[in-house]
């Protein structure tokens, strides 16, 4: 994965996990399978695959091991395919035993086995499996199993002959299938299969895989082959969601909440449908069969990240980022002069924005976390809305948090912005020690005042000299101004009142007679309007060598907007009535051209968001 497992706060967690679950050395490796006794109790391998294909792991997820119980969950969706729902069920029932792996736990009249993840059901399933003209069962079996993991896998010939000479109950049941007519094969023929299925070898990541693939709806997320047949997708996941952990499986649907199967040569696969898939890989079992650091490792996934298959994520849209665009596009509110924009025209890529919408779930949040924190290598300045995101699970948090405080290591400045509805939310970024710094994570509760100071600072690093800010007080550099002559700039200085206000100060208010219009000469104004939910939005900021007022000249009615000093400010006041026809003329003509270079602009953003 390169550089990406570096940035991700999903890898230094499962390492974070990996090290604290090397303390636990409970259970004991299977022994009435003689070959799986050769397993390293030591041996711990953890590995998360997310929807969108972004592949995690963790100590030894390479090491390979024995499918057994868990290739139950696959060759039944196999077999859903090869014979269809009906004939499946009525040979093989979905209903939990609450007993051990290896009952025989047949109904007393039919002797069709309970559920497909005990070993008579199990049995049952493979001998389902059909024979193709160009592929024997147990090819076809491999063939299935490698359209989940992305790669062919094989056979371990030593376990293979180890279970098939203990395979004795395993045999009794069998026959008795076999003499309740659930099997259409000899039996010898069936179990044969059935050990060789058992004995694939496989690795924690092929696990998170194959978990990955039943979460995406039968699809792998890697290499986009359809491995099951999304209408069959839902019903291996309730069998695993209520048999697959065996006597255990009640417990585990408390505890943890999510369908999974696991197997004796200490392999556990577990999904989150929508989400996730996960493999851990452990060899001591408990008393059940089931890993001991795996349950674990699953038990504190689910904990820490809010990951119970009953904390119901609310429908959201397809993708919770909904806009990507930099201030070269999407600039701020603020108006600046000619030598400001043109170092914001080459320089404004360095701050990107980034609009998010919906409800954030671990796996969505996951995977735009990431493209974030690779943008972070192109820019300086990232700036998150979050105006459009209904709800934020605990998860979510936590990877927002990890964003934050990576972007910060990096030296690069992060804001999270209008989530005034997200208590949570903040409540967690204010918590953390990273975010004393000034200015803070969520020091603008907008997104446009962000902006503004991420384009402050490099217009500041450009160490420009603006000649609107030098020379604010000469009338020729207001835009409303140009082409204007010397004696017409002269009579407009002379008609005017210069005006001078503290910081705070009401300049206009919204309602009151538009008689005239302000040239600002020093200081800064905000103009803004109240919306419809009582708020205050800001229209624009407006410094030295800018105008306000000047729609007046169109439409001489009444004010539409508040405009307040933003600190101290020096203005000059011209009423519209001592304006010469020669004079007015122009003016129109500069605001027409002003207003044109405004819509162009508008009319690029629209472009890029549609």
């Amino acid at each position: 994965m390169g550089s990406k497992v570096g940035l991700s706060a999903v890898q230094s967690y499962l390492e974070r996990l990996h090290g604290e679950l090397l303390a636990i050395t409970d259970g004991e490796v299977a022994n009435y399978i003689p070959e799986l006794t050769r397993a390293d109790p030591a041996w711990l391998g953890i590995a998360l695959v997310t929807v969108d294909g972004h592949v995690y792991q963790a100590g030894d997820s390479r090491q390979s091991f024995t499918i057994q119980s868990i290739s139950k969950a696959i060759t039944y969706g196999a077999a859903l395919e090869d014979r269809g729902l009906e004939h499946v069920v009525s040979r093989v029932g979905v209903e939990p035993s609450g007993e051990a792996f290896n009952s025989i736990s047949l109904e007393p009249e039919s002797g069709r086995p309970l559920n497909p993840m005990i070993n008579a059901g199990a049995i049952a399933t493979t001998g389902m499996i059909e024979a193709k003209a160009d592929a024997d069962p147990m090819q076809r079996i491999l063939d299935t199993f490698a359209r989940y993991t992305g790669r062919p896998l094989e056979i371990d010939e030593k376990v293979y002959r180890s279970e098939s000479d203990t395979g004795h109950r395993n045999r009794a049941i069998a026959h008795l299938l076999y003499g309740h007519e659930i099997l259409d094969r000899a039996p010898e023929e069936v179990l044969d299969l059935y050990f060789r299925q058992c004995s694939i070898l496989v690795n924690a990541r092929d696990l998170a895989m194959m978990g990955a693939c039943l979460a995406n709806n039968g699809v792998n997320p890697v290499t986009g082959v359809v491995a099951l047949k999304p209408h069959y997708v839902e019903k291996v996941l309730s069998v695993m969601n209520t048999c697959g952990m065996y006597d255990y499986s009640g417990a585990w649907i408390f505890e943890v909440g999510m369908p999974a199967k696991s197997g004796v040569g200490g392999g556990i696969m577990a999904v989150l449908p929508g989400q996730f898939g996960i493999g851990v890989f452990s060899p001591a079992l408990d008393e059940k069969g089931n890993s001991v650091r795996g349950i674990e490792a699953c038990r504190r996934l689910s904990r820490d990240f809010s990951l119970h298959l009953f904390n119901v994520a609310r429908s959201t849209s397809a993708t919770i980022l909904r806009a990507v665009f930099d201030s070269t596009i999407f600039a701020s509110r603020r108006r600046r002069g000619a030598a400001e924009m043109e170092v914001l025209s080459k320089e404004g890529h360095r701050v990107r924005i980034c609009e998010l919408q919906g409800e954030l779930a671990f796996g969505n949040t996951e995977s735009v976390t990431l493209e974030m924190l690779q943008a972070v290598s192109e820019v300086d300045y990232l700036v998150v809305d979050f105006k459009r995101v209904i709800a934020v699970d605990r998860a979510a948090i936590l990877l927002l948090q990890d964003l934050c405080r990576r972007t910060a290591e990096l030296g690069k400045q992060i804001f999270i912005t209008e989530c005034r509805h997200l208590y949570q939310l903040k409540k967690h970024l204010r918590a953390r020690d990273d975010a004393a710094r000034q200015p803070n994570w969520l020091h603008f509760d907008d997104t446009d005042h962000a902006v503004e100071w991420c384009e402050n600072q490099i217009i500041a690093a450009a160490d420009i000299e603006t000649a609107e800010e030098e020379h604010a007080d000469d009338l020729c550099q207001h835009y409303l101004c140009s082409g204007l002559t010397a004696t017409e700039l002269e009579d407009l200085r002379s008609k005017g009142s210069e005006r001078h206000f503290a910081s705070g100060d009401s300049i206009v208010k919204t309602g009151d007679p538009a008689e005239s219009m302000y040239f600002i000469l020093s200081g800064e104004v905000e103009v803004s309007i109240d919306t419809e939910a009582k708020h205050q939005l800001r229209l624009t900021t407006l410094g030295p060598g800018n105008t306000f007022g000047e729609i007046a000249l169109v439409s001489q009615g009444q004010r539409t907007a508040d405009v307040v000093a933003a600190k101290k400010t020096a203005c000059l006041e011209v009423r519209l009535d001592a304006l010469s026809d020669a004079v007015r003329i122009k003016m129109l003509a500069n605001m027409a051209g002003y207003l044109a270079s405004r819509l162009e602009q508008n009319t690029t953003l629209m472009q890029h968001l549609g």
